[in-house]
């Protein structure tokens, strides 16, 4: 099917009274590839022993992104019989059904708020991840296993085998069919959560639906992963038909006029509650003073230039934020205009007018559990460039740029981390934010406008508390592990990794260079050759440089795993 045809009432595996009609549509991203979404209309109903547990990717798949570049739409295999007898609401805000028993029930306040669990949230980059391997994720406190099936496309399955609830990221990847092998009994689980073989059974067909895990939607846009955080029939029909927040300005440049892009798809997890990193990265007030000489400077005449206006006045949605804020990012230039807008449930947007293409940096933040999240950023820049500059730009490693965000997240997130405790245990909702803050600026807008959306009739004080989930304070962190920048970031980011590993690679070549020397010059010094001969001068000198290297290799080691920030300097 091509994404100009509409389709009409597919029938699937038997299911004579299941009826769909799909409207694709395709759009554009910024890193070259086509984003597809498509409007749904689905009537259906069900056989009585089907497991409604196991409907995960089931009827007709929309790619998105990159992995739908040819724009064409295929029916899933192994599509369960479904009857429902109910027609779907398919407003963007429409209170979603649940259909498996053990999944969370949702209170009626959040059929009017907004539906933090109807969202597509990303958790990873693509380019990070192993598809030999699995990889266990986390998002709104449950645990899910991505994983590469077969197509080259990644899944998205619960992190518990249906066996004995073993968490299937400790597998391993079956490299003859890309199945997904439990390693505690060896049950295999394909991309949609069928079991296709349990060997204590000598079972190698596809099983009865009792074995299968539940599944869930996924999708490529950006470069990064996103998975819907429910599972079952209507919320594959209500994430067919939303598409994941995106860039302001897809649609205004193509790959063509990007000159520049750093920061190149960064990420890393915060320690800090979700709200709390919101709260931060959509004020930019803070940024002279808390990253001074990284990426601003507390002492510049631009360092209190703060004008924030035009709130909500772009709004186009029920939900979120929008401001136009004048300011100076380096702290050096004179300040310029910044379209800023927030996206639920996790993109901010800082858009640039220039005189020819804006450019842009986004971030995207995600709820991983009530105390973390995980934060992606990546920025766009159209302005000219001369070409052999744009060109060496472009060959310059990712971790270069990981350096840098780095140090500039390190200058915010000890005291994230100490605010999010002190907030959380005074009140775990933060709802009495408007009495405990003492917003006394312009500047301070931003702030409001978040929490008025977050904790309002709308965002219902965040994910957790419009569930009814109980919420917990956070407990404090040594600084150690607050700024650890190894377990928050370079285990996951093969870029960091593969550097790390040269670092010390290179520190334990150095040090075998510097010993090596070293002896060299005490059989000179023992045979009476003088310490300013040639021979003798060249290993001391040789012994030395080894030393310093290794000591500038092992300052730089700490980059990548962990390195106090003081505030204080």
């Amino acid at each position: 099917m091509s994404v100009n045809q509409t389709l009409h009432d597919v029938y699937l595996n038997g299911a004579e009274q299941t009826h769909f009609r799909i409207t694709p549509f395709l759009g554009r991203n910024l890193i070259g590839g086509r984003n597809v979404g498509c409007h749904v209309q689905l009537s259906h109903t069900r056989r009585a022993n089907c497991r409604p547990a196991n409907y995960g990717n089931a009827s007709i798949c929309c790619r998105f992104g990159n992995q739908l570049d040819q724009g064409h739409w295929q029916a899933e295999r192994n599509v369960p019989d479904v009857r429902l007898s109910s027609k779907i609401n398919l407003s963007p805000y429409a209170s979603i059904p649940e259909t498996n028993p053990s999944q969370r029930q949702v209170p009626q306040a959040e059929q009017e708020g907004f539906h933090w669990r109807a969202q597509w949230y990303p958790v990873a980059v693509v380019d990070d991840l192993d598809p030999s391997r699995p990889h266990a994720t986390k998002l709104l406190g449950d645990d899910y296993v991505l994983m590469q099936d077969a197509d080259k496309v990644w899944r998205c399955l619960e992190d518990k085998c249906s066996h004995r609830l073993a968490p299937l990221s400790q597998g391993r990847i079956e490299p003859s069919d890309s199945t997904l092998m439990c390693s505690y009994h060896g049950w295999r689980f394909n991309g949609e959560g069928h079991a296709v073989s349990i060997p204590q059974a000598h079972f190698q067909s596809p099983t009865a639906e009792q074995a299968a895990c539940n599944s869930n939607r996924s999708c490529v846009q950006e470069g990064l992963l996103f998975i819907w955080p429910t599972s079952g029939p209507e919320s594959f029909v209500h994430s067919s038909a939303v598409s994941p927040a995106g860039s302001q300005i897809t649609d205004q440049i193509t790959s063509e006029d990007i000159t520049f892009q750093h920061t190149m798809h960064f990420q890393r997890d915060f320690p800090v509650p979700y709200d709390i990193v919101v709260e931060n990265i959509g004020d930019q007030s803070h940024v002279p003073f808390a990253h001074h000489g990284v990426a601003g400077s507390r002492t510049s005449d631009w360092a209190n230039h703060f004008k924030l206006s035009a709130v909500n006045r772009d709004l186009k949605q029920a939900d979120g934020y929008t401001y136009d804020l004048e300011w100076s990012p380096s702290g050096f230039k004179a300040p310029s205009l910044q379209h800023v807008s927030f996206t639920p449930p996790s993109l901010i947007e800082y858009v640039t007018p220039n005189e020819g293409k804006p450019s842009t940096v986004w971030f995207y933040i995600t709820p991983l559990d009530q105390h973390n999240c995980r934060v992606f950023s990546h920025s766009v820049g159209c302005d000219p460039i001369p070409k052999p500059i744009s060109w060496l730009l472009s060959k310059r490693p990712r971790w270069l740029d990981h350096l840098v965000l780095n140090e500039v997240f390190d200058g915010d997130m000890a005291y994230l981390h100490q605010t999010g405790v002190i907030t959380k245990n005074q009140d775990a909702s933060l709802d009495s934010w408007a009495r405990d803050y003492f917003l006394a600026s312009e500047a301070d807008r931003s702030v409001t406008a978040w929490r008025k959306w977050y904790h309002g009739a709308r965002g219902q004080g965040g994910p957790f508390k419009a569930e009814g989930i109980p919420l917990v304070p956070p407990t404090p962190l040594k600084r150690e592990d607050i700024l650890d920048r190894y377990a928050q970031h370079v285990k996951r980011c093969p870029s960091c990794s593969k550097a790390l590993r040269g670092i010390k690679t290179g520190q334990q070549a150095l040090q075998a260079a510097a010993a090596v020397l070293f002896l060299v010059l005490a059989a000179q010094l023992g045979q009476g050759t003088s310490p300013v001969s040639w021979p003798a001068a060249t290993a001391a000198s040789g012994t030395i440089a080894s030393l310093v290297s290794q000591g500038w290799l092992h300052g730089l080691e700490k980059k990548f795993t962990y390195e106090n920030y003081d505030h204080a300097k």
